[in-house]
């Protein structure tokens, strides 16, 4: 391009120039998720890898279905002097298959009854979980397949110690605990795991998680496999949106305190697998449950299952249609819901003794106390369960939190009422639908067609309803519970909702996630993605034809000049007339140049109008694969609702003794167009977290502003004198940074 001096046009520089910088970006995150891969293999590599005889695993390809076992393995050493033989804890299946809208998860009974070959100490039939000790993971990967006619192409084990471990160097997990979890070994007395569990939402740390995830008496299997895969879907909420930003310590993690297959020691084996998460890493969970007749009285106390429950449970697991309905639907079911004059069936009224001990409590509570003046019948007279307590926030700051606990009366099936005023806390994250009905809004939470948890917000707090843990109520019980709730203080017993007031805005964290596309959706994306090729084409044809034609009109001036010329030199040769001294040929070329440089230069604008036209719809068609790529299911971020911009003056306090970390927060505030006169230093004790203090008069604006800081979960409080003092006369609202 250089060799004959000239320049590409500055259209076409631009577009080589976006080329370039996409190939570089692409190189880029190539190189990038290669490092990733070697930094994985190479953590997961400082642990040996399970031993498992060739043919136990199904060969894993690349971006295909497949299938991991997680185990739970709970060797360890007693409460008492006896240590704890290998058993497994948990044999949880999780199924990742690109072609489905989500990932299945489904725990296989630890306690269901099975046949082994003579080879352990001549027991033949026992429960699963003894296989981990009759012939280590190849007999529990092989009595699975034998079992269910699944393979797995995965197996990562955790005992009982990595896990507490894991769970405090995540940095804890806020979960559920929906009911009074309770037992301390005593001499003579039953010998278990202790725990000691309050009921509500709360933070887990490793020793609290372990307790819950391992409380295996008082109930039945089925729920105590739902208790494993609750906490891992809390797991994935809380820190899969995160997972990119702190890939190095969730990579060491996993790596130093898990056991894994060999494979997973590759960086191809690691590879493979990634190629196939990367395609589902924003889908929705769901739990499967396993099938299983918990009355059967066996000599081995084991769960029973017949085959054609097995075979019910495994085509669920792989192709079970789990999907929310439709947000009309579920509008639907609460419209007949608040229509019916009677509660839904098998609901009764709460018992007077309930509803004056909520009334006691509520005068305690910063908020209003709200419950359901009605309940599941248990039909055994089980009493509510009432606590208020504090619940930390990332932060430092404590937010005021209430359970009701109501039983179904059925074993291990509890449902929970809660309220707080932490309006950010992680259990409002990415609900599925959202409709507003009878003044307030609800957000719906769905696993796979069943409703999980309703809530909503309302006086400065918000409340929720949790489902059990295998999702007992139906859910026309879960939208009758939430709409009959109510507070307590001020509503009569037995009132739906008469004397509620209803805030208008949500807490901006609260987003939507869609369920999964549908094909009309897919179809449109496909659809849209062609059309910008065929535009994209048909440009470049335009473009071409256009030259030609251009090429074509300078030919014919040419030729229409020479002939114009030379009829006027043959007419003068005709009249005997002397030919002009300017004439003839070169007269004739001139003529001709500049009809081609007025034609070039026409063609030249043309020209560069269609590669402007061509840039445009490369960049949308790059937009398109894009959004194709990253899939339709990609949680949609709720529309913010709208609030009047903070007009009055702030001033950022630094309390703490993080340098510059109040000049920090003042630059990101006046980026935010906010009014801020400047940072300072705060000679007084550190508050325990963000607070936002206003002056007489701005409370309104203080509010506005703890919305801005969501993320911090700031504390809104009258100004005391000394941050009035140190902030200044002018200042309306202060910011302390802790």
């Amino acid at each position: 391009m250089r060799g004959n001096g000239r320049r590409l046009p500055a259209p076409l520089r631009l577009f080589v120039a976006a080329f370039a910088v996409v190939v570089a970006a692409a190189a880029t995150t190539v190189v990038f998720v290669n490092a990733q891969v070697a930094q994985l293999a190479h953590a997961i590599g400082s642990n040996k890898s399970l031993v498992l005889s060739n043919g136990t695993l199904a060969p894993a390809p690349f971006g295909g279905p497949q299938t991991l076992l997680l185990i739970g393995n709970d060797q360890r050493l007693h409460t008492s002097t006896t240590p704890v033989v290998p058993h497994a804890n948990e044999m949880l299946l999780v199924r990742i298959d690109p072609g489905k809208p989500w990932i299945s998860m489904m725990s296989i009974p630890r306690e269901l009854q099975v046949t082994f070959n003579p080879s352990c100490n001549g027991l033949t039939t026992t429960r699963l979980n003894a296989a981990l000790m009759c012939g280590g993971i190849n007999r529990v990967v092989s009595m699975i397949k034998q079992v269910t006619g699944l393979s797995v192409n995965h197996v990562v084990e955790i005992d009982f110690g990595n896990f507490v471990k894991a769970v405090n160097q995540m940095g804890c997990v806020y979960g559920m605990i929906d009911r009074r979890y309770f037992h301390v070994n005593r001499p003579g007395g039953a010998q278990y795991f202790q725990v000691n569990l309050q009921p509500g939402y709360q933070k887990l740390c490793g020793r609290q998680a372990l307790q819950f995830v391992t409380y295996r008496h008082d109930d039945t299997s089925i729920e105590r496999d739902a208790r494993d895969q609750d906490f891992l879907l809390e797991v994935k909420q809380q820190y899969g949106p995160t997972l990119i930003d702190h890939i190095s310590k969730f990579e060491n993690i996993f790596g130093h305190l898990v056991q894994t297959d060999a494979s997973l020691h590759t960086q191809q084996g690691v590879q493979n697998l990634i190629g196939t998460l990367i395609q589902v890493a924003s889908r929705p969970v769901r739990q499967v449950h396993f099938r299983a007749n918990l009355g059967v009285v066996t000599n081995c106390a084991c769960v029973t299952s017949t085959p054609q429950q097995i075979k019910e449970s495994v085509d669920s697991f792989l192709y079970g249609t789990g999907i929310p309905p439709a947000k009309r639907t579920t509008v639907g079911l609460a419209k007949r819901v608040r229509s019916s004059k009677a509660p839904t069936p098998d609901l009764v009224p709460v018992s007077a003794a309930t509803m004056a001990r909520a009334r006691t409590m509520a005068h305690g509570l910063p908020f209003p106390l709200e419950i359901p003046p009605v309940k599941i019948d248990n039909g055994y007279g089980y009493p509510t369960r009432l606590r208020s307590y504090t619940i930390p926030a990332p932060g430092g700051h404590n937010y005021p939190i209430y359970v009701a606990v109501f039983s179904t009366g059925l074993l291990g099936q509890y449902y929970d009422v809660q309220g707080t005023t932490w309006l950010t806390a992680p259990i409002f994250d990415s609900p599925t639908q959202s409709f507003k009905f009878v003044g307030r809004t609800y957000y719906v939470y769905y696993d796979g067609a069943h409703i999980k948890t309703v809530a909503w917000f309302a006086n400065g707090a918000g409340y929720w309803v949790s489902n059990t843990l295998t999702l007992g109520l139906t859910n026309t019980q879960m939208l009758d519970v939430a709409e009959r709730t109510a507070p307590v203080i001020g509503a009569a017993a037995g009132s739906v909702r008469k004397d509620v007031q209803h805030q208008t805005a949500p807490p901006a964290s609260v987003t939507l996630t869609s369920a999964a596309p549908s094909p009309l959706q897919t179809a449109g994306e496909v659809g849209g993605f062609l059309a910008v090729i065929a535009l994209l084409s048909g440009s470049l044809l335009l473009w071409r034809r256009h030259a030609r034609v251009g090429d074509m009109r300078a030919a014919a001036g040419r030729v229409s000049d020479r002939l114009v010329a030379l009829e006027g030199q043959l007419s003068r040769v005709a009249g005997g007339l002397p030919l002009p001294a300017a004439a003839g040929v070169g007269g004739n070329v001139a003529v001709g140049a500049r009809s081609d440089r007025a034609v070039y230069r026409q063609g030249g604008s043309m020209r560069t109008f269609a590669l402007a036209a061509l840039i445009a719809f490369v960049l949308a068609g790059g937009g398109v694969v894009a959004a194709v790529a990253t899939g339709a299911a990609r949680p949609r971020p709720r529309p913010k609702p709208a609030v009047s911009p903070v007009t009055a003056p702030v001033v950022v306090l630094n309390a703490g003794t993080t340098q510059g970390a109040a000049a920090k927060l003042a630059r990101s505030l006046r980026a935010k167009h906010l009014d801020v006169l400047g940072a300072a230093n705060l000679n007084s004790p550190a508050p325990d977290g963000y607070e936002v203090l206003y002056t007489v008069g701005s409370h309104a604006q203080a509010k506005l502003l703890a919305h801005v800081l969501s993320a911090d979960s700031p504390l809104v409080a009258p100004a005391d004198p000394a941050a009035q003092a140190a902030a200044g006369p002018r200042a309306k609202l202060i910011v302390v940074i802790p």
